[in-house]
């Protein structure tokens, strides 16, 4: 099978009705954790996309211990050479990174990860998608000796990339601490900016981090 074919096949086994409730459990999870989801919500399919992916590879299903990603290795019923492909995904990296060039004549990106600073050759057919200097949030996970991206994307203005960049460099020097908790807060703070983009952005960051505005 192809990487996507892949991809589709693992969506479809815990993206469907039968987990509507866990599902909705996941968004509520999610949204706790400082994540918006509201149709009105600019950008909403880009955080929708963010969601799913968040749900399909870390989110512990309730009363499991095991990720949907795990359950469908150890439960779903796939051969021992998919095993093998889907065990791969578990060593996934969701991060922050820099596009430090998107080739012209190849379907290859060169990719920056901004918190360990790990440099990746991503095999995109999304390559149209890319220009060198984007900040992007994503999920790289290991594909026949190589990187794909899963498919969910957050990409950020040139307004927030300063802030970022500040942030995760401070967190690098504290030894790197929860790229998660930060990623989220990068995310609601591009939500946010886009209500009161009138506003500059270091004044609207100090009052998302003092719970002045949401």
């Amino acid at each position: 099978m192809e990487f996507q074919e892949y991809m589709e096949r693992f969506r479809a086994a815990f993206i469907n009705d039968r987990y509507a409730d866990e599902i909705k459990r996941a968004k509520e999870e999610f949204i706790a954790a400082g994540g918006e989801l509201g149709n009105g919500v600019e950008g909403y399919q880009e955080v929708l996309d963010i969601f799913f992916d968040w749900y399909i590879f870390e989110r512990r299903q309730s009363g499991e211990e095991f990720t949907p990603l795990q359950l469908f290795i150890r439960d779903g019923g796939i051969s021992g050479e998919d095993k093998k492909i889907y065990s791969c995904f578990e060593n996934s990296i969701h991060s922050a990174f820099v596009v430090k060039k998107a080739y012209t004549s190849a379907i290859n990106i060169k990719v920056t990860d901004m918190f360990s600073k790990n440099k990746y050759l991503v095999d995109s057919t999304s390559k149209a998608l890319f220009e060198k200097g984007d900040i992007v949030e994503a999920r790289l996970l290991p594909f026949a000796g190589g990187y794909r991206f899963s498919g969910a994307f957050c990409f950020y203005p040139d307004t927030i990339c300063g802030i970022m960049k500040a942030k995760i460099k401070e967190a690098r020097k504290k030894g790197g601490g929860d790229s998660g908790v930060l990623l989220a807060k990068f995310r609601k703070l591009k939500t946010i900016w886009s209500r009161c983009s009138n506003m500059d952005i270091k004044k609207v960051h100090a009052l998302m981090e003092e719970g002045l505005i949401a």
